[in-house]
């Protein structure tokens, strides 16, 4: 790492004051205000780089903001020798990664960037928090391994920077340089341990020339794939959780939803039944019924065998509730996360029940980046069970919330349509001119608009 003394600047907002908006961000956040929470927080992050405490709940509001759902395609400020760069104006490299990761933070780019104007500051520590959030947000990054790895190795952290070579070497197998690394961190592991305590040059040195069985080689040598390392850890300590949960997290990834649930079902009675692991471990069900749903379906459409119908709908039914029990355990252990409250209302709605969806919506409303589709559902809902003018008025504050896009179309269709039934016949125009200028193929919104002509001119 760098050995550049701490050079950040005189901050203008003193340690008291950031932790006032800490607390408050932290408030903000436990009740689902996250945009609110993140002006807190960023204001805490910029002003005291080196606070690692600062940038995890920074990282973890914006998760929860966007719904722990990656975006993509923002700009990545670091590619392979991107770091030299830092060297000129750590300060503003740093404030630019910092405000990208507002609205992207699993931009890998701007986390690696961000560690490295911290490394130029001297705030080694949350200089790696940095580099492990990007290993976070894409595991088999070469970039972000080798450079997480290499930080890690700085601290004594060989198992870490390790993991982060055995990643590299499953992305690029043979790759020279992680093959060296490798062995290189393997002897210096083993002198770490204490294995060659008396400080004897000789002995360092033999060790470092000595044949050592590595976690990635049999007892003859023989290179191990990535999945015989893990397991083999996993024979070595049964009680580590951490390996079965890089295991379903791996097929996971593959799309092997049966090889992942068989790992999280070992991890779960390990983790005291985790409500996380519990949560993936439902959701990897929830897709795995998913798969076979389609894979009986298309199956269905070629033989037309009636025993192939009969299993579908039987797997669609244990889907539906999977999906179901997914949804209920989120909002049960992320109240005031909004996105989870809406999913549920979704499935609700879907199951005919109304009232307990109508509740789900007004509770997800509250988070502004909802809020459109969330009015837009509360209208359908509320004109299923015949309250009327809510609906209306639901569908008019819909189209007033939304932007551009399919959700936007269809607020305004369902308002015309609804004050067509109403007889508003101006309002059902007014709606339907407004859709029309954007898609006047919607739906049957021409006859829709003929009909409405036709009332006002008689």
């Amino acid at each position: 790492m760098s050995t550049v003394s701490n050079k950040s600047p005189q901050h203008s907002v003193n340690r008291e004051k950031l932790q006032q908006l800490f607390a408050h961000g932290n408030k903000q956040m436990s009740v689902g205000s996250y945009d609110y929470a993140n002006e807190m927080f960023i204001q805490c992050v910029l002003n005291d780089p080196a606070n690692p405490i600062y940038l995890k709940s920074f990282l973890a509001n914006l998760k929860k903001k966007y719904g722990d759902k990656k975006k993509k395609g923002l700009i990545n400020f670091i590619t392979g020798s991107g770091k030299k760069m830092l060297s000129k104006k750590p300060d503003q490299i740093f404030k630019t990664a910092v405000e990208t990761l507002k609205s992207n933070p699993w931009d890998v780019g701007s986390l690696l960037s961000a560690g490295g104007a911290c490394e130029e500051l001297g705030h080694h520590d949350v200089a790696i928090e940095y580099y492990k959030a990007a290993v976070d947000s894409e595991p088999f990054h070469l970039e972000a391994n080798r450079i997480c790895g290499a930080a890690l190795r700085e601290i004594a952290d060989y198992d870490g920077a390790l993991a982060c070579v055995h990643r590299i070497l499953k992305t690029k197998p043979g790759d020279q340089d992680a093959e060296k690394l490798r062995k290189d961190l393997t002897v210096e592991k083993t002198i770490h341990k204490g294995k060659y305590a008396t400080g004897d040059s000789t002995q360092i040195r033999d060790a470092a020339t000595k044949p050592v069985i590595a976690e990635d080689e049999d007892v003859m040598g023989r290179p191990l794939t990535y999945l015989e390392q893990v397991e083999k850890r996993i024979k070595k300590n049964p009680n580590d959780i951490a390996n079965y949960l890089e295991l379903a997290q791996h097929f996971y990834q593959q799309a092997d939803y049966g090889k992942s649930e068989h790992y999280y079902l070992q991890a779960v009675p390990l983790s005291k039944n985790s409500p996380d692991i519990v949560e993936r471990l439902l959701d990897t069900q929830k897709q795995k019924l998913h798969a076979q749903v389609l894979t009986l379906k298309e199956k269905f459409e070629k033989t037309r065998q009636d025993s192939t119908k009969t299993e579908f709908y039987k797997t669609k039914e244990e889907y539906d509730a999977k999906n179901l029990e997914l949804a209920q355990h989120r909002i049960q252990h992320h109240p005031n996360h909004a996105g989870y409250h809406f999913e549920y209302g979704v499935l609700l709605q879907q199951r005919k029940q109304i009232k307990e969806a109508i509740t789900e919506f007004q509770l997800a409303k509250t988070e502004m980046t909802r809020k459109g589709e969330c009015l837009l559902a509360l209208g359908q809902c509320f004109q299923l069970i015949k309250q009327t003018k809510l609906a209306m008025t639901h569908y008019q504050d819909a189209v007033v919330a939304l932007s551009d896009g399919e959700h936007k179309k269809k607020a305004l269709y369902l308002a015309a349509r609804l004050a067509f039934e109403l007889e508003d016949y101006e309002k059902s125009e007014e709606y339907g001119h407004q859709l029309a200028a954007i898609d006047f193929s919607y739906k049957d919104l021409g006859e829709l608009l003929d009909k409405v002509a036709q009332k006002r001119h008689n």
